[in-house]
């Protein structure tokens, strides 16, 4: 019998099994799932990122059935007119809007769903500002696990609508902040033994690992120097930089990219004190930005991963409201259409070239984490005047010769 996976704290502190309900320990820390012997595993052949990297996970072996089609998303360069603009030469864009149910957390979900299945549970509760709702609704379907959502007040209609089309047990909770009432819901699903899945949990991040190794396998082995990812409850970042890291522990790459934190401006509890090089949280209540995505005030285990992020020489920065619109705006002459949470990458990073922290020469990816179809009134609507159907002749007569 080998050895087998189990969950650490980030201080090292504490070792939990495999199917602990905590997503933290005592001290506040986040867990992580160890892998055994992670530095002897090996890329295999296979028709998807789960297959091809299947001994880096903490199962034996994927149920390919419950896969809804997530993962090896494409990495796009970015035009000529757009790198022109950032003050980049390399610039890539990982899309993470084609998942299943449009956002990355689609990874995390099925590596979830995986989970329970292997722990014989019969349900599946998460706490969501929407996209991870809208995920594990669709897996947990899928599975045919029995699903419930809590979301806070403000989540927007077109990312409810999705769960309950799947036929989830959506609870909205009223509240302070989204923060507490995120705390308040793990307290009680863990003193009634409810595995209810945030979007730091163990098991979430090990998912989100296969987003890191395709990158891996887009970019022939030469990682960019820097990947920029929008920023909550830390999950994303802390998944990427784990894939990363058990690259470089099995020899496949030399050095890590540096990770590059965005956080909406009217919402940056980590990037704030992550550019002034501090390690502790800044937590903001009543948060109002459109990046409805990006509202945890106060992200548990924030103070260890600011540690991490320091130790590691991670750089921060914000986007303001307009910003953020703008940010949309130039991802849409990309041709894609993202969410203004995912959007919020773009302004980050030019100011970042702009103050020459990052260099004009650096080989860079943004990760578009969610889609606009997802956060519609985001973006500010104008009325759309019909055309009398006899005037089409003469309008076209008008617009051909501008072409």
């Amino acid at each position: 019998m080998g050895k087998k996976p189990f969950l650490l704290s980030l201080d090292n502190q504490e070792r939990f099994s495999l199917s602990s309900l905590s997503e933290y320990s005592s001290q506040g820390a986040p867990l992580e799932c160890r892998i055994p012997d992670i530095e002897k595993k090996r890329i295999t052949k296979g028709d998807s990122v789960w297959m091809r990297f299947s001994s880096f996970f903490p199962l034996e072996n994927f149920d390919m059935r419950l896969s809804l089609g997530e993962g090896d998303t494409p990495c796009l360069e970015a035009t000529s007119e757009l790198r022109s603009y950032m003050g980049l030469n390399h610039l890539y864009l990982k899309n993470e809007t084609v998942n299943p149910t449009w956002s990355f957390k689609d990874r995390g979900s099925f590596l979830c769903i995986q989970m329970s299945r292997l722990f014989g549970e019969k349900a599946s509760a998460t706490i969501s500002t929407g996209n991870m709702g809208h995920s594990m609704a669709a897996y947990g379907k899928r599975a045919r696990l029995q699903t419930l959502i809590f979301l806070p007040v403000g989540t927007p209609g077109e990312k409810i609508l999705p769960m309950r089309i799947h036929g989830a047990n959506v609870v909205v909770l009223s509240g302070n902040d989204f923060s507490n009432i995120k705390k308040h819901v793990r307290a009680v699903s863990e003193n009634i033994g409810l595995r209810t899945i945030s979007g730091n949990g163990p098991l979430r991040v090990e998912g989100y690992k296969s987003l890191a190794f395709e990158l891996y396998e887009q970019t022939n082995g030469q990682l960019p120097d820097y990947v920029v990812l929008p920023v909550s409850a830390t999950g994303l970042a802390r998944g990427v930089f784990k894939g990363f890291r058990e690259l470089l522990m099995t020899g496949l790459i030399n050095t890590l990219p540096r990770l590059v934190i965005v956080q909406p401006e009217n919402n940056a509890p980590l990037a704030r004190p992550l550019k002034q090089g501090l390690n502790k949280v800044i937590p903001v209540s009543h948060v109002k930005t459109i990046a409805t995505a990006l509202t945890t005030g106060d992200p548990p285990g924030g103070d260890a991963f600011l540690r991490m992020a320091l130790k590691n020489g991670w750089l921060a920065e914000t986007a303001s409201e307009q910003e953020i619109l703008e940010g949309i705006s130039l991802l849409a002459d990309q041709g894609l259409y993202a969410e203004a949470s995912s959007a919020t990458v773009i302004p980050a990073l030019k100011k970042l070239v702009r103050n020459r922290q990052i260099p004009t020469e650096a080989r860079v990816a943004v990760i578009i984490t969610g889609s606009g179809l997802k956060n519609t009134l985001s973006w500010p609507t104008q009325p759309i005047s019909s055309l009398p159907v006899e005037e089409l002749e003469p309008y076209l007569e008008k617009f051909l010769p501008g072409l």
